[in-house]
């Protein structure tokens, strides 16, 4: 099973591209995480314009699709989230591919919850799935950690395991046709 990570910060070393590095390296077994490394790449959202107007747009739009489920870090900014971000979630907006989509939340503080829930608006009303019990927040806010110093923390890494671990079992069981 391959989940999609989206970063909201185009900060090379941010942490919340740490964070999903770390749950890279915690992810179950049998599943993987893929994360998308050029959010700042897709061309300003034109509903003039399609998918097939950029390359790598129409590539985010395929990795989307093709994924069995999303996983967002994003920081906070001026108490919402990065513009870049939401510029690659209207391009979704047209499309099916982030239809009855699965998705989960890591966020690098808790500093702002609403944020996290405004976002989970936004992306309920493209009609993706929250997975709820699977976001978490992860006091990283004011640290320079590696992914491997992040996974190091036993409290940490059981916190991310879990999550990563309860958002697996969901988009495992939505994919599983009930028995008749």
């Amino acid at each position: 099973m391959k989940f999609l990570g989206l970063n909201g910060s185009l900060r090379a070393d941010s942490t919340n591209r740490q964070l999903l590095l770390a749950a890279i390296a915690m992810c179950p077994p049998g599943h993987e995480i893929e994360v998308f490394e050029n959010l700042g790449g897709l061309p300003h959202f034109n509903p003039d314009d399609s998918i097939d107007s950029s390359a790598e747009l129409a590539r985010f739009v395929r990795e989307v699709r093709s994924s069995d489920g999303i996983i967002i870090s994003s920081p906070v900014y001026a108490r919402g989230y990065p513009g870049t971000l939401k510029n690659a979630l209207d391009w979704l907006v047209g499309v099916d591919a982030f239809v009855d989509k699965p998705f989960m939340m890591l966020s690098a503080s808790n500093r702002m919850p609403e944020i996290e829930l405004t976002l989970v608006t936004v992306l309920e009303t493209m009609s993706g799935f929250h997975v709820d019990k699977a976001s978490i927040a992860v006091p990283l806010l004011g640290t320079r950690l590696s992914a491997d110093e992040i996974t190091a923390n036993s409290e940490w890494a059981t916190s991310i395991r879990g999550a990563l671990q309860r958002f697996a079992e969901t988009v495992s069981a939505r994919q599983t046709p009930p028995l008749d």
